[in-house]
């Protein structure tokens, strides 16, 4: 079973991205290749490939597909067509059995049960957030994104301006279950809250103080009542994070990780997962007190 994950990016090379980098390459079940316009100073695994290519080429090869006018303005709006990627980019997903698309603000863990649902035959699509989707490499499923009607119409999302989430649950996943095809939805994956100023998810249970451990390949929450739970990956939302790791000594291999940064393991460190990030806090809240502050007196 060929499985191949895939994102675009352009821009600034993301935060601690050598560390996202190297938790794909303890996954070697799975492909990754990335389209970047930045340059890579460090050896990649070798289940890692980065194609360099520039965004005006990628909407020069969209477009191509297309007989409207895409508003694919901003890096940002690939997000809305990570669906169609098994068209569009179908070069790359040749001779795969399996595609997906992934963010980079995120570590994986342990990824063999997303090898063990595929090998269960019962799916055509594997998770509904976006951080991470995979599809069974099949020309129906592929251009399944083109069945949505009114708000999810596909003509729509693509010709216009703004985002509509159309790799998430509400967008592309709504398809998939309106038209009843069998989809893997578990819940075994820490996507953290915006909102937080600690690493508390959004789908399970937190607790104060709690951090994430990842320990030869495998990704864990740790908290002081209940021990530790697995996760296959911790989706950061964007979130700045310090990098106070080293990726040469790979004799340890374990790394600590709370809403301050990512850390050699240590235990002082845990002590840090008790205080709140204020900084993080005032970066996500602080924009928007402006945008709404400055729409309210804004004169007409």
């Amino acid at each position: 079973m060929k499985i191949l994950v895939l994102n675009l990016y352009f821009g600034k090379k993301p935060d601690y991205f050598d560390f996202f980098v190297h938790t794909c390459g303890v996954n070697p079940a799975i492909d990754f290749l990335f389209l970047v316009d930045f340059e890579v100073d460090f050896e990649l695994p070798a289940n890692v490939k980065i194609v360099r290519t520039f965004f005006a080429d990628v909407v020069e090869k969209f477009q191509s597909f297309f007989d409207f006018p895409l508003a694919l303005d901003s890096p940002y709006k690939l997000t809305d067509f990570q669906p169609a990627y098994g068209e569009l980019l179908a070069e790359y997903t040749a001779g795969y059995d399996w595609w997906g698309h992934c963010d980079f603000d995120m570590a994986f863990g342990d990824l063999t049960p997303v090898v063990e649902a595929i090998e269960l035959n019962r799916y055509v699509k594997l998770f509904r957030r976006g951080h991470l989707t995979l599809y069974l490499n099949r020309s129906d499923i592929n251009s399944m994104y083109r069945q949505g009607v009114g708000n999810l119409d596909y003509r729509n999302i693509f010709a216009t301006r703004g985002f509509f989430n159309f790799d998430e649950t509400n967008g592309i996943d709504k398809i998939f279950s309106d038209l009843d095809m069998p989809v893997y939805r578990q819940e075994i994956i820490a996507d953290i809250r915006t909102t937080s100023p600690y690493l508390f998810m959004t789908a399970h249970a937190n607790r104060w103080g709690q951090y994430f451990v990842w320990d030869n390949g495998k990704l864990f929450c740790v908290d002081g009542e209940n021990g530790k739970k697995e996760y296959i990956y911790i989706h950061f939302q964007k979130r700045k994070l310090g990098e106070y790791y080293s990726l040469s000594n790979l004799q340890s291999n374990k790394f600590l990780i709370n809403q301050f940064g990512i850390f050699d393991f240590g235990g002082i460190i845990r002590v840090l997962s008790y205080f709140p990030n204020l900084g993080h806090l005032k970066r996500f809240f602080w924009p928007r007190i402006v945008r709404r502050v400055k729409g309210k007196f804004k004169v007409e």
